[in-house]
């Protein structure tokens, strides 16, 4: 009796030592999505705001992805982790670095047509244009709720296009579906290339880095590049490349060990809903009935489309 009784006394402290794994998990991934859906608040006051701040979308793109590309050198430093690449792994890295900065891209430059809230919820729909993709190239089964959420997110991204206010604009969907579509092939070649077996940080830290080398030489090329001159400037571009970068990756990676990649996936719809309370709350961006019925749309279709596609 009294082997059996203390066979069983640990099994307590296991169970609450996985409780808390998964509670920090949960905790991590929902940060990560906030984090992300603070990208508008820090990048519309530099991009659309005082004449002495503003700076061009490559050039914001440039010093974000160039100050996040560091902090991860610097932590590779630390971990002693070789910053060595094959050309074959280059060439990969090369490609996946300008699909993601055209996801980068597409997206701030949606600002321009449409609400910051809007905008992301539109460039949400990656999951949906993922598995649209695997299903049309790549011969992943075709399941009934697949097809049924992409049609609620086409018919929501139909009544967001379908504005009659003119705060959304065709053209501006057109050019957030492409970063969505970016994003997407990202996350499709992330794991169907070289980078499959790449290690994580260091995958991370060259497509930041690529990224930062082909947005100042855009910037330079346009003739727009601005060194960092205010308060103002430093102060927002530090926070993309910290929080909606840097924290919002490394998050990402603890949260997907904890709880998984589907969790993880699901708890990021918080990113367009932190974007559209921020644009409405701080910026004063309309909230219109369209709206409303196009996110209502959009996110449950990828909530779908993400549980039906977990493994």
């Amino acid at each position: 009796m009294t082997s059996t009784s203390e066979n069983k006394q640990p099994q307590p402290a296991q169970e609450s030592t996985s409780n808390k794994g998964v509670t920090i998990g949960f905790l991590l991934g929902l940060l990560a999505a906030v984090c992300y859906g603070f990208i508008p608040f820090f990048t519309l006051p530099i991009k659309s705001g005082a004449k002495a701040d503003f700076m061009a979308d490559p050039t914001i793109l440039f010093y974000r992805f160039g100050f996040a590309s560091l902090i991860v050198a610097a932590i590779m430093l630390m971990q002693r982790k070789s910053f060595k690449v094959s050309r074959g792994e280059l060439v990969t890295l090369i490609y996946l670095s300008f699909i993601s900065d055209g996801s980068a891209l597409f997206l701030i430059d949606g600002y321009n047509y449409m609400s910051s809230g809007v905008a992301t919820t539109l460039h949400f729909m990656y999951p949906v244009v993922t598995a649209i993709i695997m299903m049309a190239f790549y011969n992943e089964a075709r399941r009934f709720s697949t097809i049924f959420a992409v049609i609620m997110a086409v018919v929501g991204v139909g009544i967001l296009s379908w504005d009659p206010t003119g705060n959304t604009s065709i053209q501006g969907v057109i050019i957030v579906l492409i970063s969505a579509v970016c994003y997407a092939l990202y996350i499709i070649r992330v794991n169907r290339s070289r980078a499959a077996t790449m290690d994580g940080t260091k995958l991370v830290f060259y497509v930041m880095f690529i990224g930062a080398i082909i947005f100042g030489a855009e910037a330079l090329r346009q003739g727009n590049f601005k060194p960092i001159t205010t308060t103002s400037q430093l102060t927002h571009l530090a926070a993309l490349a910290i929080i909606c970068t840097f924290v919002t990756n490394t998050c990402l990676v603890f949260s997907v060990k904890r709880i998984g990649s589907t969790m993880v996936a699901v708890l990021g719809a918080l990113e367009p809903l932190t974007a559209v309370v921020i644009g409405c709350t701080v910026f004063g961006e309309p909230i219109t009935w369209q709206v409303l019925a196009g996110i209502a749309l959009i996110i449950p279709a990828v909530l779908v489309i993400i549980w039906t596609r977990r493994r």
